[in-house]
């Protein structure tokens, strides 16, 4: 009898354990930004990017399944303060009562311990023989900067007085309008500073260089929707967590790997 019970009770224990952790709903953009999300559309490739990787391996740290949900890069936002999805990457909420949380520090503010950093550089036309160590912010007061459609990014720099061409989604577009000289740059956020040089060299040759300097420094959370958060609070910080320790370490090894065959 004790025997039966006890396996009742380890039965009812393994219920309770699959239940606590549901397949966590993971949103982000469906256009190609490599090496951080591969290909376009829906579907996921068999390499889905180094962030994919990596928010598979971070809920992996607290035995939760992802599921991936692709969306237009306007749209993962909307889904996360909705609920479509439980997890998308996301900036510092705009006030406190936003749909969606990031991790905080004990007194409330944001945690950037607990945050991927992450830096603007641009691409110029290497025709253009303008010095590597030319201020971004500077010249393209004068001169048209993309910068990719719908992105906190294109806001920030149009905010700061440069002039910003945000009319197309796609990364490679972008890059091919300023090969052909429709604009004069294009920024984007990069997680370490050589992570799409392979990519562009083999796309481009030497017609594309990348700045020395960065337009801008950030950071990107992982948001949680609130109500998501507020049902599974320990596994989320336990997330955030992990991210802190880990996310900088292994950004580097999966953007080594992915650029090792571009």
């Amino acid at each position: 009898m004790k025997r039966w019970l006890s396996l009742l009770l380890l039965v009812a224990c393994g219920a309770s354990a699959a239940e606590a952790c549901q397949p966590v709903r993971v949103g982000y953009s469906d256009r190609e930004r490599a090496p951080y999300y591969m290909g376009n559309g829906s579907e996921v490739p068999a390499q889905p990017g180094v962030l994919v990787e990596l928010f598979r391996e971070a809920f992996r740290s607290v035995g939760c399944p992802v599921v991936l949900v692709r969306l237009p890069v306007a749209r993962v936002r909307i889904a996360l303060v909705s609920g479509t999805i439980d997890i998308a990457p996301a900036d510092t909420p705009d006030e406190r009562q936003a749909g969606y949380v990031v991790a905080n520090t004990a007194d409330g503010a944001v945690d950037r311990k607990r945050a991927l950093a992450i830096t603007a550089y641009v691409f110029v036309r290497s025709a253009d023989k303008l010095s590597p160590a030319t201020d971004p912010m500077q010249y393209f007061k004068t001169h048209t900067l993309a910068a990719n459609q719908g992105t906190l990014l294109a806001t920030q720099l149009k905010a700061a007085g440069l002039q910003v061409d945000d009319g197309s989604f796609s990364s490679w577009n972008n890059f091919d309008k300023l090969r052909l000289k429709r604009v004069d740059g294009f920024t984007l956020a990069l997680m370490t500073p050589t992570a799409l040089d392979g990519y562009v060299q083999a796309r481009y040759g030497n017609q594309l260089m990348r700045l020395d300097k960065p337009v801008r420094n950030s950071y990107m959370w992982l948001g949680a929707n609130r109500a998501y958060y507020q049902q599974h609070r320990e596994q989320v910080e336990a997330v955030w967590t992990w991210l802190g320790a880990h996310g900088a370490q292994e950004v580097d090894a999966l953007t080594r790997r992915y650029a090792a065959a571009p």
